[in-house]
């Protein structure tokens, strides 16, 4: 019986938990990072500040926790494209899977890529752990690239593996901005496809 009473307990502060990171990543998300209070994170889940505290010391530790939650779903869609031999295949694939993700997941996607505050930025980002590790899925495709004579060796793979990740970035971040109002609907997909596309053959060697 206690054992009973000791795993309800401890589903109950793992609900809590989660509850407290659900709340936060939309709020996160949708208002300045300096305009979310712990105390507002507390009021939307309808609970005191002092709940928040048992869990996390304070918001910076909340938005690290939500970010490497964040890569580490991108890191799991990547892995599908893993097992594809060809590196120019697998980047194909990777720019398909990194743009579902940012229409699948915008909240996380601001969290990790489009933060305004570049002093939470220069914190959080060195502590964090999985976002390198995304980004070895392109640099390891660059650098076979580069080794079978596909992707143009004339720069730095990580000048180049950033130049590939800043070009999807750009993709999925004029998309989720909503600016791209002359773009129908209809032609999303293809938007996504072109994109991949001319960023491929701006690797091809001369």
């Amino acid at each position: 019986m206690a054992m009973t009473s000791a795993n309800r307990r401890a589903k109950a502060k793992e609900n809590l938990r989660r509850a407290i990171l659900d709340a936060a990543r939309e709020l996160f998300a949708t208002r300045d990072y300096q305009a979310v209070t712990l105390r507002k994170i507390a009021e939307k889940i309808e609970y005191s500040p002092t709940a928040i505290y048992l869990h996390f010391k304070d918001k910076h530790e909340i938005l690290l926790q939500l970010i490497e939650e964040g890569f580490q779903l991108l890191i799991d869609m990547l892995a599908t494209a893993d097992s594809i031999e060809d590196p120019i295949e697998r980047l194909r694939a990777g720019g398909h899977i990194y743009l579902q993700f940012a229409q699948e997941q915008p909240h996380y996607y601001g969290l990790m890529f489009q933060l305004q505050d570049s002093q939470i930025c220069e914190e959080l980002i060195p502590r964090c752990i999985n976002g390198p590790r995304a980004f070895d899925f392109v640099v390891h495709a660059v650098v076979q690239g580069m080794e079978q004579g596909k992707i143009d060796s004339s720069f730095p793979v990580t000048a180049v593996a950033h130049a590939v990740l800043a070009s999807m970035h750009g993709v999925a971040s004029m998309y989720l901005s909503g600016h791209m109002f002359l773009l129908p609907d209809d032609m999303v997909a293809d938007f996504f496809e072109c994109s991949i596309e001319m960023i491929l053959k701006g690797l091809r060697p001369n």
